[in-house]
Order: structure tokens, then sequence, then C-alpha cells
């Protein structure tokens, strides 16, 4: 077995590009190392694809036990299972700009690697999630954790199992039915549940690596996504080993109706972040092998063109005004908000999802 496999699951038929592209990525930087793929077999051509990969085993259908992205656990396990010392889960919107092996075999095996949530976003922390599934903090991170890349080895069996246990808790379930903002925040989604737990007694003294957010991972989507503060530190640094397609995707919001058509302020903003992305940027290396219908990445405005042309096609100053005319619109309202009313009664578990990410 290898030192390192990979794990990517997607069974929603829109998102193949992306599906796609991850693989390519990984393919053109980590040659060799096998990358396990569960995809159900929305369109043939997918199959006929990736048989060019003979790193990838695809799987043509969801891991067991498994409930649409819910399926971290379960798509892991299998991995360690069959002997491989330690297992990479990738979200199948990302795309490597690098070799990321070493990132991963300097680690010590008892540590759990994860990205940090972008900073902008509510309801920062673990405490919260850990408190709402009823359990003690033991610890309490002041960030919020992302599962869109995870580090995995054998020493991490039992929260593997009881991520998965807590996935199929029947009112977790049932909240997974409900629009994303009326979820609760400990309920929201799979990563919420991993915060809860890493901070629980039972998981508080695994190590963590943490990949930090504008540092070693982009999530790549809204304006505030990738600061203007971190786009200024990227100035000076190489491009993050992760680019995360987040809040939108671009082979959607620029492949066509009705996003494309759209001629509302929002949409247009939408289009712009799209269109100045990094990860849009970096998948056109992968266009002739993609094999999909590829208009998407050449979707072009007037605005896009000149921030491109002023931020000098750099990765982080591309988008950079945006980043600025955000964060100072977000000043402004909470400067002008009143303050919110406490609350009189209730607990953590009515806490309500704002401003999360698609």
């Amino acid at each position: 077995m290898s030192e390192i496999a990979f794990v990517m699951a997607e069974d929603r038929a829109d998102m193949e590009a992306g599906l796609r592209l991850a693989i390519l990525s990984v393919c053109a930087h980590c040659p060799d190392t096998p990358i396990c793929v569960y995809r159900p077999p929305h369109h043939p051509q997918f199959g006929e694809w990736v048989r060019q990969f003979p790193q990838v085993q695809w799987i043509p259908n969801s891991p067991a036990g498994a409930n649409s992205w819910n399926c971290k656990p379960q798509a892991i396990k299998p991995l360690l299972e069959a002997g491989h010392r330690s297992a990479v889960w990738l979200d199948s919107d990302m795309i490597v700009t690098r070799d990321c092996r070493p990132l991963f075999q300097n680690l010590d095996d008892r540590a759990f690697a994860v990205t940090q949530e972008p900073s902008s976003l509510g309801h920062q922390g673990t405490a919260l999630r850990t408190r709402a599934w009823r359990l003690e903090a033991r610890r309490a991170l002041p960030f919020t954790l992302n599962s869109s890349v995870l580090r995995v080895t054998k020493h991490h069996h039992a929260l593997l199992e009881r991520w998965g246990q807590y996935l199929a808790d029947p009112e977790y379930l049932a909240c997974q039915s409900k629009p994303l903002e009326e979820r609760p925040v400990h309920m929201a989604s799979d990563q919420d549940v991993l915060n809860a737990l890493i901070g629980a007694p039972e998981f508080a003294d695994i190590p963590l690596h943490i990949f930090r957010s504008g540092r070693d991972i982009i999530h790549c989507g809204g304006a505030l996504g990738y600061s203007w503060t971190e786009r200024l530190r990227g100035c000076l640094k190489p491009k993050p080993t992760f680019l995360h397609a987040t809040a939108g995707k671009p082979w959607l919001w620029l492949g066509g109706a009705p996003y494309w058509s759209r001629r509302d302020y929002f949409s247009w903003h939408r289009r712009l972040l799209q269109e100045l992305s990094p990860y849009l940027a970096e998948s056109r290396r992968y266009r002739s092998r993609l094999d999909q219908e590829t208009g998407w990445m050449d979707r072009r405005t007037g605005t896009g063109t000149l921030l491109r042309f002023l931020g000098f096609g750099h990765f982080a100053l591309r988008g950079l005004p945006l980043a600025v005319a955000a964060a100072v619109g977000t000043t402004i309202n909470q400067f002008l908000r009143p303050a919110p009313a406490a609350r009189e009664s209730g607990s953590e578990n009515s806490i309500p999802v704002f401003g999360r990410r698609e």
C-alpha cells in the first residue's frame, strides 16, 4: 500500500466539471499516487474519461451509508482499512497548485490535518457547536474548521466512527432537508459536526494541524472569503497549495442561464467575483484535458478585464478592489446596524446559520 491515498466523492450531476478539475490537478502534481473517486454514473462519458488515469480508482456509487455530502468518514475509512498510512480527503471543487504530498508526509501520524474556514463568516469557533450537541467543550478553537481538505490516519479511527454516527443521527438528517439558512449552526453540514467533536472530551487531545485560510488555501467565492489583508500578504508569497471553489461554481455562474443572463446587481457582482477567481485562472491549465464545454472559462466583462490589468494578473491582486470595497461596506453596515436584542431564553441549539457558503 502507498503512504498516501487521496479520496473524493461527488453525487451531484452538475458538479462533474469541478470533480474532473480536481482529478486533473492531483494527477498532474502527484503522479502515481492512488486516487479513489466515488461518483454515481450520471453520464457514461465520465467512466470513459476517467479510464485514462491509471492512478484513479473509480467507484460508480456513493460511499456505503453516506447521505449526499455527508460522506467523508464513510469514504475515508476504507482507504485506511486497506493499509494506506494516511488518507487525504479533497472536496470535489478543489484544485491543487503543486505537489501537496510533503504537507502530509512530514506530519506526525497522530496529527489530524484540516483547513480553516474564512474568518469573514459568522459564528466562528468550535465551542458553540460542541455545546449545542450537548457535549462538554474541553477544547475551544477561536476559528471554525473547514473540512474541504483532511488528512487522516489510523490514529483517528474512533473520530471517524463517531463522526459517522452523528451524521446518521435522525435529527441531523431531518435538518439536511431544510434550506441551509434554516439549519441550526451545529447541524448545518458535516463539518459543523466535526467542529463539535474536535472540542469534545473524547477527542480534545488529538493534535491538530491547521491549513490556514489565505496562506495554505484560498476559499474562492465571496468577496471576503479571501480578504484584502490576506491578498496583500499573498503578494510576497507563493500561490497557496489549495484553491477551493466555494459560494457558487464558475461553471454554473459563468456557464449560462439563469446565472449569466440575470441583470441585477447581485448576479453581476457574483459573476465578477467568479471571473476574477484564482480557481478559475488555475482551471484554464486543464482546459484541453477536461473533455467538456469550457466556454465558461472565457467569460469576460469590461470591469473584470480592467481589474485583471490593474492587478497585473496576479492571483492575489486581481480581486483586491472588490475585497477592499466589501470590507468597507461591511464595516459601515456594522456601524449603522442597531445592536441585536439579547435572547431571553433558549440555547445554542437555536442559533441559525447566516451568511454561510453554498
